[in-house]
């Protein structure tokens, strides 16, 4: 497959990443061994790579903080190859410190990324107890080590994770009435509040949908759309499960906690 086919593949996703994975592919059969990426893509990157694997011509592996997980690292390996998977990056624990101040999701990854640490090093985030599990290119482990201390007023400590066991996703699972699947009515809903207010996180690019930003209010949302609303989560369309009288649908959306 040459890079122009690969690409097609990927229509949407940005350029850059989708001929870095190519190279890390062509390379991969020259060394005859396996390459891995070096960021954790998102699930339609590593999806798509899992489904045209046999056009590829190589093993494809995927790998990130829980077999639930999202963001994910990818290794290429050869047909020829002998050698043992080993991803690049460390499951690690962020302890917060403070019995009095409350961190969330949102606290975790922007202390991170405040260090200059670009998202896609890392894997997904769950908080749980108030502490945070995630995973984190080994390169950069002893940086973020170095360099976050403290998150707001609370100090942190980070660890690798070792044998402790992740803890599993937990999410809400709430139905909608909902007048269109247009994105501007669904954001509506999804933070109750109204068209107009939908409409300003829309054209403000606070809304990222399948992890890309989209700014066009007449898009229409799709089952399985993973939708993150900036200072509100992150959503999954699941289902529609019927109709009213007055022609309103009512749908199913999983939001993550």
């Amino acid at each position: 497959m040459n890079k122009k086919n690969f690409k097609n593949y990927f229509i949407g996703e940005d350029e850059d990443i989708i001929y870095n994975i190519f190279d890390k592919i062509e390379l991969c059969k020259k060394r005859d061994g396996i390459v891995y990426t070096d960021i954790f893509l998102p699930p339609q990157i590593w999806s798509k790579l899992i489904e045209i694997e046999s056009e590829l011509e190589i093993l494809i592996e995927v790998k990130g903080v829980s077999i639930e997980s999202e963001k994910k690292m990818v290794a290429f390996k050869s047909y020829y190859s002998n050698e043992i998977l080993n991803f690049p990056f460390k499951l690690i624990l962020i302890k917060n410190s403070s019995k009095f101040n409350i961190l969330e999701h949102r606290h975790y990854l922007g202390g991170i990324l405040s260090t200059g640490i670009k998202r896609e090093k890392l894997g997904d985030l769950i908080v749980e107890d108030e502490n945070c599990y995630t995973a984190i290119s080994d390169q950069l482990f002893d940086f973020l080590q170095l360099h976050l201390l403290t998150i707001g007023r609370s100090k942190v400590k980070i660890e690798e994770l070792g044998n402790i066991k992740v803890p599993q996703y937990k999410f809400d699972i709430k139905e909608y009435l909902i007048s269109s699947y247009r994105i501007d009515v669904i954001i509506s809903a999804l933070t109750n509040s109204s068209r107009n207010e939908a409409l300003k996180m829309i054209t403000s690019s606070q809304i990222m949908i399948n992890y890309k930003f989209r700014t066009d209010k007449s898009l229409t949302i799709k089952k399985e759309d993973v939708i993150s609303i900036r200072k509100y989560g992150k959503f999954i369309f699941l289902e529609s499960i019927g109709e009213t009288k007055k022609g309103k649908f009512k749908v199913k959306f999983k939001k993550y906690i």
